[in-house]
């Protein structure tokens, strides 16, 4: 079997291409030419030397266009073809526009000024077609041939220079655009993270101290004061109601569109009456629930999935779209799974948008994952796995 193995080509393998061809093609095309004034071997030294000065064409674009313009010049006031003659400046030319230096931020004035040298070169040739000894060869017609010859490839080359910039203009602003968006995103989490943290802090934070105050006061009276103990039993009861009723306020509030009210908070027996309001304003849902025995917090999660995953079915699955919710509990996880056969958001799913954001964070306070997307089968999917953790009592 034979393995086909793309070549790349170098830049320097390029470059000696490029000399050892306009060395050829002013040779071949001089050879059989008589110069008015020059040896006859002269012509394989001129060759040789403008061939040479190609090799240098990215470092020194501009030089390499007078050294080459130079000898043209002369092997056309000598008498050679001016086809062949002006090969390896018209090469130096392309060179100049694709390969020049110059300030990026005067875009405009480096280009007129080496358009300028090119102009400058195209004339030299130009008015070398005229001396005497250019046999056969002088007009106004061979002067503005030469002068395309030249300038062709410039243009060429400046329209080659200009796609390659807005190219590399258009993938660096892709690429920050990218970067800027995994700014967002990152930055979204974090802020979610710290104004729940920061709002359960200020809220159950004195709760918990008093609970412990109390519990380590009711330890101490076992054994001195055992007629005080029902007394600190029954303030720890009442500031754990406290807490976990504070708890359930600010779960509410953090979301603008969530329930006022969430005394007892919302779970999969509410499932039933969430789909109803679905079903009666227009979106056919299925739901399967298996019966399970939930902690309020993982019923509470499970819920606010499901409420967002149909929420954005209703805004981006346009109409006539249907939905499923599944909820199944194995010995070690609860999975939620949310799918629609509309046509689902335009584009990919945006990773900053909050309410994907939202759910990301509740699953991840249980350590459980979230995942989204477009549906093999069309429509859109949310997938929830939660693992199931024992909660202090």
């Amino acid at each position: 079997m034979v393995t086909m193995r793309a070549v790349r080509t170098g830049p320097r393998s390029l470059d000696l291409g490029l000399s050892l061809l306009a060395g050829l093609i002013t040779g071949t095309g001089s050879v059989t030419t008589v110069a008015a004034w020059l040896p006859h071997d002269a012509i394989i030294l001129l060759a040789a030397a403008q061939g040479g000065m190609l090799l240098a064409r990215r470092r020194a674009p501009t030089a390499v266009l007078a050294g080459t313009t130079a000898v043209s010049v002369l092997m056309i006031v000598a008498g050679y073809p001016a086809g062949s003659a002006v090969f390896g400046a018209c090469c130096a030319a392309y060179a100049v526009a694709v390969y020049r230096r110059g300030d990026e931020a005067a875009e405009l004035v480096v280009t007129l000024r080496h358009a300028a040298v090119v102009a400058v070169a195209a004339i030299a040739l130009g008015v070398a077609s005229l001396a005497p000894g250019a046999r056969g060869q002088s007009g106004t017609w061979t002067v503005l041939v030469l002068s395309v010859l030249v300038a062709a490839p410039w243009v060429l080359g400046y329209a080659i220079r200009t796609r390659r910039a807005y190219i590399a203009e258009l993938k660096a602003r892709a690429a920050r655009l990218e970067a800027e968006e995994g700014e967002r995103a990152a930055r979204a989490v974090v802020e979610e993270r710290l104004r729940i943290a920061r709002d359960l802090h200020d809220v159950i934070g004195h709760s918990i101290s008093l609970i412990t105050i109390q519990a380590e006061a009711a330890t101490r009276s076992v054994r001195t004061n055992p007629d005080a103990v029902p007394g600190f039993l029954t303030r720890i009861s009442a500031a754990s109601r406290q807490a976990l009723a504070e708890m359930r306020h600010v779960l509410a509030v953090l979301r603008p569109d969530a329930e006022a009210a969430l005394s007892p908070p919302p779970g999969l027996a509410d499932l039933g009456v969430l789909v109803e309001r679905l079903n009666a304003g227009g979106l056919e849902t299925r739901l399967d629930v298996e019966p399970m025995d939930l902690s309020p917090g993982v019923a509470l999660t499970v819920y606010r999935i499901v409420q967002e995953s149909l929420t954005n079915v209703l805004k981006h699955a346009g109409p006539g779209a249907r939905a499923a919710v599944t909820v199944v509990r194995s010995e070690s996880s609860v999975r939620v799974s949310v799918h629609d056969d509309g046509a689902g958001p335009s584009g990919a799913a945006a990773s900053t948008a909050h309410g994907i954001v939202g759910m990301c964070e509740r699953a991840a306070v249980y350590g459980g994952t979230l995942r989204t997307g477009a549906r093999a089968g069309g429509g859109f999917e949310v997938e929830a796995l939660i693992p199931m953790r024992e909660e202090a009592p």
